[in-house]
Parts: C-alpha cells; structure tokens; sequence
C-alpha cells in the first residue's frame, strides 16, 4: 500500500537519521534529505520513508556514488516505475491464469476499484514542477508520461480480464463509462496509439460488462445490473444523451448497441412486468444507433488504426505476406481477444435470430 507524506516521518528525514522497517538507522545527508522531500512533494507523491527506501534500494542496484541529483531522482523514479509496472504485469498475469482456467477459481474475487485509468495522480504523472524524464532498469532517458500511459493500458487488459471473471456492478458499469468518455476527450485529434488502444479496451470493457450481465440472468434469478431499477434508468438516460464530438458519439452508438442487446436478452429471461419498459428503451437505442453506422465506425476508428493493422511484406523469394508488428503485451493479450471476439459473434448471431434477419 501506498502512503502519503506525513508530517512525522518528514521530521525523522530532516533530522538526517531514518529507521526502516527490518533495518537499523540510515544515515542521509543533505542532497538525500533534498531527494526525498522532492519525491515526497512533487514527484512521486510517497511517504518519506518510502522515499528513504527507495533510494537505499536504488543505491544497491546502481551504485549511486558522484551522481547528481537531477541524475538521482531520475534513477529512484525509475526503479518506483519498474517496481509498480512489475506489480501490475503480475496483476495481469493472474487473471489470464484465471481465464484460461475459470473452472479453476469460480469464485475469483476481482474489484474494479483497484483499475483506475484516468486519474492524473502525483504518483503517476507527477506534481507541476516535477522531473520530465527518468532513468529506466537499463539505464536509457524515457519520457515519464510515456511510462504511465504503458502502464494504463496494461491495466485497460486487467479491467477486460477481470470482466470475464466477475460481473460488473451498477457503479463498476457507471465508472467504465465516466472513464471511457474522458478517455476519448483525450485522443480526440490525437494519433497516439497507446491511448486509442486504452480506450477501446474501455469500450470492449462496457460491452462486455453489459452482455455477459444479460447472459448471467435466468427465470430464477436476475441479473446484477437488472435488479438496480434506479440504475436502469440513469444509465438509459445517460447513454441516450446525444453530444457534439462525433467520436464520443461513434463510442456511444457501440454502447447503445450493447445496451439495447442487454435489455434484449434481458427480456427472454425476465418477467415483463419487471422490465416494462424495456420495449420502448430498445427502440430508442436502436433508432439512433441504425441511423448512424455504427460498424464503419468500429472499422475506421479501430480496426484501420495503426494499433491494429497489419503491414505487407514480400519474402526473398517475392511472395506478398503480411506482417503484424509485434507489440509489448499483445502476445498475452490474445486469450482475452478470444474471449472478446466470441462473445461479440456469438451476441450478433442472437441479434440476427432476433431481429429475424438473414
């Protein structure tokens, strides 16, 4: 867990002698206790003897003998940076675990609260005066904003996972949303193919969370998002409001869509009399999101992005192949692009059956 500064602790660093846990005294000088006031205010937003440790540990991986302290932050920063991306890629490695073998932990206990994505923390980009750059595990100058966008995405993949393991809540679905529309605000006119592949997993997010909801329900038992009436309808009238941004729109048709799936599959389960007014939420849904299509936009916005297309090559022997770039992460992520694709045909074939088409 991560604490913040403290009064306390900032005095034991000011007085240049700091007892670590399962350690005896420390001894700083001035350009330590400048060091870590520096991380504790602006950087890095961490307790103080968070700080203390972390350049105890710095100092034992690279040896920080006649460095700098512009050259010392860089370094700490860094190792907090590799510390916490190492935590999260183990997030991510549990659940694909855990998706690639759901019969293995059918009562997988994973919270959405713990995937924030769109928060500009001190921990993450840093206060205004802090250091632009830091120093990564080999020793290269890498942007810090570039760090924690590669860090976002990877948890964009555990929010995806996670949604195949655990139902999204009423709120969980209502902070997906926040979050994806901040998400788009921030590519709008932006070519940044971190971002743009964040936010689609936000919107693969969402429609997961809204079908597989729809699919849990049964004559017996309601589904999570079904039993919240208040919830229903704030949503439909959230996802209903029409904007300006034609590609917050794009998102939100894709969402309208799943909505109106939802409720669909919803009312093969369910009583009428709990939903009644279902029928109607489902036109609305559906005459915006056939007046607008929605599939080209998936097509244009998405699949023919560089963070998704392939590239053509020709072999020596001069044979056209085509070729994907390979990217860091994307080779784990295919169990849950599986996962996505099948429930997205498998949602489209009920659609057909439903609407009657051929």
């Amino acid at each position: 867990m991560v604490l913040p500064p403290k009064a306390s602790d900032r005095a034991q660093v000011e007085s240049k002698e700091v007892r670590l846990p399962y350690s005896g005294l420390i001894p700083l000088d001035g350009q330590d206790v400048q060091i870590v006031s520096s991380q504790a205010d602006d950087d890095l937003h961490l307790n103080e003897i968070d700080c203390v440790r972390l350049l105890v540990s710095t100092n034992q991986e690279w040896g920080l003998q006649g460095l700098g302290p512009l050259d010392i932050l860089r370094f700490t920063s860094g190792l907090w940076y590799t510390e916490r991306r190492d935590l999260i890629t183990a997030l991510y490695t549990l659940l694909r675990a855990i998706v690639l073998d759901l019969r293995a932990s059918p009562k997988a206990n994973i919270s959405y609260k713990g995937i924030e994505l769109n928060r500009e923390e001190p921990a993450g980009l840093g206060g205004p005066n802090s250091e632009r750059y830091i120093l990564d595990s080999r020793g290269a100058l890498v942007e810090r904003r570039a760090v924690v966008c590669r860090e976002r995405l990877i948890l964009s993949h555990c929010l995806v996972l996670s949604l195949l393991v655990v139902r999204a809540s009423p709120k969980d679905v209502k902070d997906i949303l926040t979050t994806l529309k901040d998400s788009v605000e921030d590519i709008s006119g932006s070519a940044n193919i971190v971002k743009n592949q964040i936010t689609f997993s936000l919107l693969i997010s969402l429609i997961i969370s809204l079908i597989s909801d729809a699919l849990s329900a049964s004559p017996d038992e309601m589904s999570i998002l079904s039993r919240d009436a208040s919830f229903r309808r704030d949503f439909h009238e959230t996802v209903m409001a029409i904007g300006n941004d034609q590609i917050i729109e794009g998102c939100m048709h894709c969402v309208r869509l799943a909505w109106a799936v939802h409720l669909m599959i919803l009312q093969d389960v369910t009583d009428a009399s709990e939903i009644n007014n279902d029928v109607r939420n489902i036109n609305s849904c559906l005459e915006v999101v056939f007046s607008n299509n929605v599939f080209q936009f998936l097509i244009d916005k998405a699949l023919r992005t560089p963070a998704y297309q392939v590239h053509v090559a020709r072999t020596h022997q001069g044979q056209k192949v085509a070729v994907k770039v390979q990217h860091m992460h994307m080779t784990d992520t295919t169990a849950a692009d599986y996962a996505t694709v099948e429930l997205i045909v498998n949602t489209t074939v009920y659609l057909r059956m439903k609407m009657g088409c051929k």
